[in-house]
């Protein structure tokens, strides 16, 4: 199992509030976290008679700001306990336009990271390669998305032309990729299906390198034109 990652120390939260005068000033649209940071840090920094507290501020980074008014700040140790003295005291000062309704102790957060296998799904791999060259208009043949999967996807086995061959057929078959004389696509929202009624009539050969697709089925892509 992989070890737990620490994604941040130890930190002061200070949950505020907008001062009545500032909210109809100001209406529904909330400050950004790192001015309330600015300013927090600007109104204790200024507080010359009490060097220790200015000095602690000044020591401040910001650690993150969570919507309805909770900043995030960390610090070394000693910088942290004189602040939380300050609220004590009633001498730690608000950022300009707003309150301070409480200040505590927030736990360092750390991650557990979830395992990956080393098996990786050919079909899968297949969608998100002919995906992103749809979107650099590559035209996708077997080749060409044989060329993208050992320059792209180093890490997996470059499957062979027999499964290459079927794993496509069967991406076509379960509608998940489509196929035309201009190429493979990914079936999107915006492909139609158009089932025909008479599959003699609609028996359509596709290129000599393309799995077969059904032949009741037409394939037409509002994006690409087809």
């Amino acid at each position: 199992m992989a070890r737990p990652v620490q994604l941040a120390p130890g930190s002061l939260a200070l949950v505020l509030c907008r001062l009545e005068a500032q909210e109809a000033a100001g209406g529904a649209e909330e400050p950004g976290g790192r001015a309330v940071f600015r300013a927090f840090c600007r109104a204790n920094t200024r507080c010359f008679w009490n060097s220790r507290l200015a000095r602690a501020a000044s020591r401040l980074a910001f650690q993150g700001w969570l919507r309805r008014g909770v900043l995030l700040v960390h610090a070394p140790p000693a910088s942290l306990q004189v602040l939380r003295d300050a609220w004590c005291r009633r001498a730690l000062r608000p950022p300009r336009g707003f309150r301070i309704r409480a200040v505590g102790d927030v736990f360092p957060v750390q991650m557990n990271p979830i395992a990956q296998s080393q098996f990786i799904p050919l079909a899968e791999v297949l969608c998100c390669a002919v995906s992103d060259m749809n979107a650099a208009q590559i035209v996708v043949t077997q080749e060409s998305l044989l060329e993208h999967l050992v320059k792209h996807y180093p890490g997996i086995a470059i499957p062979s032309q027999d499964i290459l061959y079927t794993t496509l057929g069967t991406l076509i078959k379960e509608r998940k990729i489509y196929h035309t004389g201009e190429g493979y696509f990914i079936v999107t929202p915006q492909t139609y299906f158009i089932t025909n009624t008479n599959p003699q009539e609609n028996k359509r050969v596709l290129s000599d390198e393309s799995p077969r697709m059904p032949t009741s089925i037409t394939y037409l892509d509002t994006e690409s034109g087809i």
